[in-house]
């Protein structure tokens, strides 16, 4: 199965994000730990960055203006912050939203890179990770009855969610 190294459980809730930016970064220090991988200063401030703003996308150039705003300008260089988000997409810790250009937090951050689903609201903009192995497995057998040999999926649905919507 494209990129799922665990079976997760559906999302059945519309509130299903990083809560708490503490805990979040304690688990991707966790996960490095056991991965035998370095999560940097660098790469722990630009995750801190994104884990704080539960479950709302971030732009990569709001981040970068965090970063400057924390660090002073010219104290971190913008391909340092490009590096620091290809290691935590490369890693599973955080997600781009392909569609919007923006970053999300992935809530099971002791998982390895993976596909999922995600609801995107195009008021409140929150965006909502689908645990949904079904979906991401349905896609990638059919593209393979087509002969294709898919390499990753990004699925991004755009609506209203339950309370922007009411």
């Amino acid at each position: 199965m494209l990129g799922m190294s665990q079976t997760h459980l559906h999302c059945t809730s519309p509130e299903h994000h990083v809560h708490d930016a503490a805990d979040f970064i304690a688990a991707v220090e966790r996960a490095c730990t056991q991965r035998g991988l370095r999560l940097t200063p660098i790469r722990a401030h630009v995750l801190r960055l994104i884990a704080e703003e539960t479950g709302q996308p971030i732009k990569a150039y709001d981040l970068l203006e965090k970063v400057r705003l924390s660090d002073g300008p010219g104290a971190v260089a913008p391909p340092t912050v490009y590096r620091a988000l290809d290691f935590l997409m490369m890693n599973g810790f955080v997600h781009k939203l392909e569609s919007i250009n923006a970053f999300v937090a992935c809530h099971h951050p002791d998982s390895a890179q993976h596909s999922v689903p995600f609801l995107i609201c195009n008021r409140c903009h929150k965006a909502v990770e689908m645990e949904d192995a079904e979906i991401v497995t349905a896609l990638e057998s059919r593209a393979r009855a087509l002969g294709f040999m898919p390499q990753r999926q990004v699925l991004e649905v755009h609506g209203l969610c339950e309370r922007c919507a009411n």
